[in-house]
């Protein structure tokens, strides 16, 4: 019996009509899962129609451009009432799930024989040992603190989808993307702190909040990578929107990003990539000149221009003590931050050293017991910070020696592939250098121990990995080799 157009019409709105009445019904009583799980599958049904790619490439770029334009607060965003079910867990999830399915049906080794991949697979199994024993001990706050070895699940996951150059693409426009929303609103939430924080919300949660330290580092990622993208097809583009990422990035007040981005700077002069470092030296240097200029036609002094503020956050880098007294409003407290990270880091090395040098305190221990007795005596407050601003220093105190080397190695080896492919003019370069920003400033802050920059590390890092080694050179061999055609039959080749 078959169903005329005109009932199966009715009956489907009959159908939607119900379901749009259940699902009000929910959002009245705050209860977004249902709602958040139906709207969440109708718009993958659409977006994989428009763009024509697997649900797991779509839901890893939308959480990459997440993470960066919303920062902590799309971090704090929880799928299920009554489960933690965060934006990185939930994509880890379903596109873990379909790279072990299609490795399994396709016979595909996920794991690459290279040094990178082998020195990430080889901490996360030592991770996993770890974590195998604190969780009985520590329970959640084990699995917590794994997170930082579980994100590198997104590694594997990128490289796996990034080996087609459209799926390639569509994870560097997403990124790309995510740093032209923090660009937006980044100063939007500095100018109306109340609509971002009492309307723009989600369960008494902003759906936009910035870590401040974040902020700059993903800014300074955004410009190497855009630089680099574009620096061929349309040079005055790239250098532009690089010196505007790069520019809002100073007034974040963070130093870790710059510290890496000089030091990103330095191997690209090295493997003879100057441009991008004469680009941004050029632009300083006339920077400099207008504001000194301004300066004296206003009769200012220089310590009231930012140039002051710059220049003691960048002597405040090389005052390890702390020792060095800071007059700026926004650098006036540089001094302690240094102090602080090096009483922290000398607690977390001794305390280690002293109770398992070879696999650590574990994942759940207090890495700031020792801290807190240090650097405040007199605190009667919880103190909540989990990490010791230096993700070689935490994986050292979680792991120990054993955790530790093969996260310097795969460090290591990041350095040298950037250096590799800035020497021969790769189309990776950027994206080697976006993610070497963020691990250089893992080793001055929280970074890496967060969703919000591990998933755009890691996926960063698979992307690179990706990326074929010299694809213009190839083409371009191939444009001027063409296979020759065959001789006419009877024609002698000589």
């Amino acid at each position: 019996m078959s169903v005329s157009p005109l009932w199966r019409n009715r009956l489907a709105a009959c159908g939607a009509a119900l379901l749009a009445l259940w699902l009000g019904a929910a959002l009245a009583q705050q209860d977004y899962f249902w709602p958040m799980l139906v709207g969440g599958l109708l718009a993958m049904m659409v977006l994989t129609r428009l763009l024509q790619m697997p649900i797991d490439v779509i839901l890893l770029g939308g959480v990459i451009c997440g993470y960066i334009a919303g920062n902590r607060g799309f971090a704090q965003i929880s799928l299920v009432n009554f489960f933690p079910l965060l934006p990185a867990e939930f994509v880890l999830l379903v596109a873990g799930t379909s790279l072990v399915v299609n490795s399994a049906f396709r016979h595909i080794n996920p794991v690459h024989r290279d040094g990178l991949n082998l020195a990430i697979l080889g901490w996360m199994l030592i991770g996993g040992i770890r974590l195998v024993f604190d969780a009985r001990e520590h329970g959640f706050m084990a699995i917590r603190d794994f997170a930082t070895v579980y994100y590198a699940a997104f590694f594997f996951i990128a490289q796996s989808v990034a080996k087609q150059e459209r799926h390639r693409d569509w994870l560097l426009r997403c990124m790309l993307a995510g740093c032209a929303g923090m660009l937006v609103f980044y100063p939007l939430v500095e100018w109306f702190p109340g609509f971002f924080f009492d309307v723009l919300v989600l369960r008494g949660n902003p759906l936009i909040f910035y870590k401040g330290d974040l902020v700059g580092t993903m800014l300074v990622a955004g410009g190497v990578l855009v630089y680099f993208r574009h620096e061929t097809a349309r040079p005055l583009l790239a250098a532009a929107a690089s010196l505007v990422l790069i520019g809002v990035s100073l007034l974040t007040n963070n130093r870790a990003s710059l510290v890496a981005l000089v030091l990103v700077l330095g191997l690209l002069v090295l493997a003879r990539r100057w441009r991008f470092a004469a680009i941004l030296g050029s632009a300083g240097a006339v920077a400099v000149v207008a504001i000194l200029f301004f300066a004296y036609l206003t009769n200012t002094s220089w310590r009231q221009t930012p140039l002051h503020g710059v220049y003691e956050r960048a002597v405040s880098v090389i005052d390890f003590a702390g020792e060095k007294r800071y007059t700026g409003d926004e650098t006036y407290f540089k001094g302690d931050n240094n102090r602080y990270r090096m009483v922290w880091w000398k607690a977390v090395v001794t305390e280690t050293i002293a109770g398992n040098p070879w696999f650590g305190l574990g994942f759940g221990s207090d890495l700031a017991s020792r801290f807190v007795t240090e650097y405040y005596p007199e605190q009667d407050e919880e103190f909540d910070v989990r990490s010791p601003h230096n993700v070689v220093l935490t994986m050292f105190g979680r792991t120990g020696l054993a955790g530790t080397l093969p996260f310097v190695v795969m460090m290591g080896l990041v350095t040298w592939r950037m250096l590799k492919s800035a020497a021969r003019h790769d189309a990776a370069t950027g994206i080697w250098g976006a993610a070497l920003i963020i691990l250089i400033s893992a080793c001055f802050g929280v970074v890496l121990e967060g969703p919000m920059g591990a998933v755009v590390f890691w996926s960063l890092l698979g992307l690179a990995s990706a990326t074929p080694a010299d694809p213009q050179a190839a083409a371009t061999k191939e444009i001027a080799s063409p296979t020759p055609e065959p001789l006419p039959k009877g024609t002698s080749s000589v």
